[in-house]
């Protein structure tokens, strides 16, 4: 039977747009610039579903043609959307700046997203596994809505995890609305904004979740507990837009995990799925399920 998994994220637009050059304060600069479908919590569920969980996506999107494309391409894609929709506010927009190396700068406007309410949450019942997006706990607007998913689901035996986002919002505050989780995702910065350490066998935050899984890009990723550390390295591939990845990632190791695995094919399984991810302009998998 494929894991039921509930994820609690944004849906988003994503300007993806391609310098020409270097961008400079008050020129005209040529780009290229394309609309592709985003939001973490979207991602993140499109990824599950491709990969054979069956899934359902909570969010809050505009009443727009922005909000209804984003349900019907999900639910092409295998989730199942459970949307609020919100009269007065426009569905997320995301404009992403690409790098020649593939790195990102984002610009985000979460518009309806940033409205998400503990109303707009289903019954938990029967969920196995509950996902958090990081931008629903760090922004005060969401979080009481993080926080009800969170407790709902354990309050049901569901697994749950959080994927934290944004370092440079990320700080140690956030320790405690993740306190007992049983799976955080990070990368490497914000390990550091959470617990002032890069080490993650040294991180305080081992104290106040299950497990800590940290990305490193390239190098692969880590899981790790006061019982041990385990790490798989990454695939090599030519990286061609890295918006997405953790998403995917995130995806990969949850799939994997639920289905038993052990922590280190776990965490290959999410390697995988990351570095197909990043192979690709775009954070959502190149067909649907």
């Amino acid at each position: 039977m494929t894991p039921r998994v509930v994820v609690v994220g944004d849906v988003a637009v994503d300007v993806l747009v391609e310098p020409a050059r270097q961008p400079v304060h008050g020129a005209d600069v040529p780009a290229r610039i394309r609309t592709v479908p985003g939001g973490a919590g979207a991602n993140t569920a499109a990824w599950l579903a491709h990969l054979g969980a069956d899934v359902t996506l909570v969010a809050r999107v505009g009443a727009d043609i922005a909000g209804r494309e984003a349900e019907r391409e999900l639910t092409a894609a295998g989730v199942r959307p459970v949307f609020t929709v919100d009269p007065d506010a426009a569905t997320a927009t995301v404009v992403v700046l690409l790098g020649d190396d593939g790195e990102r700068t984002m610009l985000s406007d979460r518009g309806a997203a940033a409205r998400l309410r503990p109303a707009d949450l289903p019954s938990l019942g029967g969920t196995r596994h509950l996902h958090v997006a990081g931008h629903v706990l760090l922004d005060p607007a969401t979080r009481p809505a993080g926080l009800a998913a969170l407790a709902a689901a354990r309050a049901a035996g569901a697994g749950t995890s959080v994927a934290v986002a944004a370092a440079p919002a990320v700080g140690a505050e956030l320790r405690q609305w993740v306190g007992g989780v049983d799976l955080l995702l990070c990368n490497a910065d914000e390990l550091r904004a959470l617990s002032g350490s890069v080490e993650p066998s040294a991180a305080a935050v081992l104290d106040e979740v299950g497990a800590l899984v940290v990305t490193a890009g390239p190098d692969g990723a880590s899981w790790v507990t006061r019982a041990g550390t385990w790490h798989a390295p990454a695939p090599l591939v030519a990286v061609v837009d890295g918006t997405g990845a953790g998403d995917a990632f995130a995806a990969g190791l949850l799939v994997s995990r639920l289905a038993g695995a052990d922590p280190v094919a776990a965490l290959a399984a999410g390697c995988a799925a990351g570095a197909a991810a990043v192979t690709r302009v775009g954070a959502r998998p190149v067909t649907p399920r």
